[in-house]
């Protein structure tokens, strides 16, 4: 089932793709290592602007290597982790697993962020062995894309912090 949500017209789109990386035996022996390697770790995925209310709507994970193969190595399962710079805090309590490979799933988030220099950002932990159907693949690269919305206007930005004001007993606008 769809959620259906009514952005602005003015809504920036924003497409990234990041690509995490693990080399065969190059930190644990027998396994491709995303957790222990630093570029896999607080990957910036978007500057996040202060006075701008993102929308992360949906998330596409693909490889370099077939999706039977990824299922078949799976050792440590791979998951994700999406978190703002600043103060370090997630945008989801627990980390995504990725189980498989899909296109435009759905994990609909809201963020927003009144600091500078603030950054949504990446961290992709797993280990994958090397059956035999991988034997000669040096490299594994998991690419995870986003589509995320921006919006700019300070009215939906006042509106978006009295939606939010309740739970935290205040109110942003008079």
């Amino acid at each position: 089932m769809s959620v259906g949500y009514q952005l602005p017209t003015q809504a920036r789109f924003i497409a990234t793709s990041t690509i995490f990386t693990a080399v065969f035996n190059a930190i644990t022996p027998g396994r491709y290592n995303f957790t222990d390697t630093l570029s896999n770790q607080n990957v910036t995925v978007i500057q996040l602007q202060p006075n701008t209310v993102y929308y992360i709507d949906k998330m596409s994970v693909a490889g370099n290597i077939t999706e039977e193969q990824y299922l078949e190595s799976i050792d440590t399962f791979p998951t994700l982790y999406i978190k703002k710079k600043i103060k370090t805090e997630n945008v989801y309590q627990n980390p995504i697993p990725i189980a498989n490979y899909y296109d435009g799933n759905e994990i609909s988030a809201w963020i927003n962020s009144d600091k500078k220099d603030d950054e949504l950002q990446f961290t992709f932990q797993g280990l994958l062995a090397q059956p035999a159907s991988m034997v000669g693949i040096g490299t594994v690269k998991i690419q995870v894309s986003l589509n995320i919305f921006a919006m700019d206007s300070s009215f939906y930005n006042a509106a978006f912090r009295d939606m939010q004001a309740p739970t935290m007993g205040q109110r942003n606008r008079t």
